[in-house]
């Protein structure tokens, strides 16, 4: 079966746009990627992007008015299918791309892209592009050299991937362990349909998912990166709605034994709030703080600090101590996590979790990734309002459980 998620590409010549050769391994022909009719009937503006010597896009999207994030996650999307039009056999996409193309987000925003050819082992890069007044920095597309697990094959919007699972186990295997995972959070949420009003349900698929990604791990072999891989897997949780909840639950998971619950309804003095992460050993509750949280105006602002008042002021009254963390904290690892340790307490994280942790490199962490921020304080333009990560349920209409596959 071919699953088709948005948006559907067509390659076809371009010969308005004049654009250099590429390398040999690159098509010699000027390509367009442009989208079929059906998918912009809700997406009447569109822009024309250079994405490589020889290859542009038509992505769906208004120059002026788009967002860094709807900008960045655009040109994403648009490499993944500029890559495949490169190539003259189709590579088959690996790893985050694979996941991606899926529509499920990791902590990388401007992520790298890996396909696997045989007999292939190469790294190019893909310059850097301007939209508006955004500009998406530089990527690199790798070759990898490890097969995937399976010989299922998945073709999404005319691409060909390896499983999804299998790309999930990939990531544990040899990514970051930031990037694998969140990644392994979005696709657990995804996957799962997670709904904090039916969790019971959607926490069993999870289980079932789960069970799934460690037995083809255990396949595997005992490779290098497999102890890291199994903490990974055993701790992602389909509860975190978005990439920084699933990045403190990390970071909480890497320093604490105790355990840490997602999404849990707590009912005081008749209102009923639903917290990000809570310890009930310590009776701690850990909160996020994100621009969806915010507002977008000064008067939703004002609203939000004066409902953060009284819902700490009745969480503390039910005895529960409440602890806040926002995007400027993720500019400083180490020192989040010696914050939230002298918090919580010395403790030694549980065996199973004591893997997790590893300081994020650049290739994840790093200024060509992500957006950065110095402060959250409302009315700052470069502040939250670059960092809004998509929410899980977003990503659900294109990021469904896998229902059929095809075996080649």
């Amino acid at each position: 079966m071919t699953c088709r998620y948005y948006p559907q590409v067509l390659a076809e010549r371009f010969s308005e746009h004049r654009f250099r050769e590429d390398t040999a391994a690159m098509t010699q022909m000027p390509i367009l990627i442009t989208l079929p009719p059906e998918t912009t009937r809700h997406c009447p503006d569109t822009t024309t992007v250079r994405i490589m010597r020889g290859v542009g896009a038509v992505v769906p999207l208004n120059a002026a008015s788009a967002g860094p994030w709807e900008v960045w996650d655009a040109v994403a999307r648009a490499r993944l299918h500029a890559v495949n039009t490169s190539h003259e056999q189709a590579p088959v996409f690996v790893g985050t791309s694979c996941l991606r193309l899926m529509g499920i987000h990791g902590w990388a925003q401007n992520p790298t892209i890996t396909i696997y050819r045989p007999n292939r082992r190469c790294t190019s890069m893909l310059p850097s592009c301007r939209v508006g007044s955004t500009t998406v920095p530089e990527t690199s597309v790798s070759c990898s050299p490890f097969p995937p697990l399976s010989t299922t094959r998945i073709t999404v919007d005319g691409l060909v991937t390896e499983h999804p699972y299998d790309a999930l186990v990939r990531c544990a295997l040899h990514e970051d362990p930031l990037e694998a995972f969140v990644l392994g959070c979005m696709a657990l949420n995804s996957w799962s349909q997670f709904s904090m009003f039916s969790q019971d349900e959607c926490r069993q698929r999870a289980e079932e998912i789960r069970t799934d990604l460690l037995a083809r791990l255990d396949r595997a072999g005992q490779v290098r990166g497999y102890r890291r891989a199994r903490s990974i897997l055993s701790a992602i949780d389909p509860g975190c709605a978005n990439a920084a909840e699933a990045a403190l639950l990390w970071i909480v998971r890497s320093i604490c034994p105790f355990t840490v619950h997602t999404q849990v309804h707590i009912g005081v003095h008749g209102y009923h709030y639903y917290v990000d992460l809570l310890i009930e050993d310590l009776h701690i509750i850990i909160e996020f703080d994100g621009v969806t949280k915010l507002g977008e105006t000064r008067d939703e602002f004002e609203q939000a600090k004066r409902n953060w008042v009284m819902r700490d002021q009745n969480l503390r009254d039910a005895g529960w101590q409440v602890i806040r963390v926002s995007w400027p904290d993720y500019n400083d690892w180490e020192g989040l996590r010696i914050r939230l340790s002298r918090i919580l307490g010395p403790m030694i994280p549980a065996p199973e979790f004591r893997f997790l942790w590893k300081l994020p490199s650049k290739r994840c962490d790093g200024p060509l990734r992500r957006f950065y921020t110095r402060t959250s304080r409302i009315g700052n333009e470069h502040a939250d309002s670059l960092l809004t990560y998509p929410r899980a349920h977003h990503l659900s209409a294109k990021a469904q459980p896998i229902r059929e596959q095809t075996v080649q």
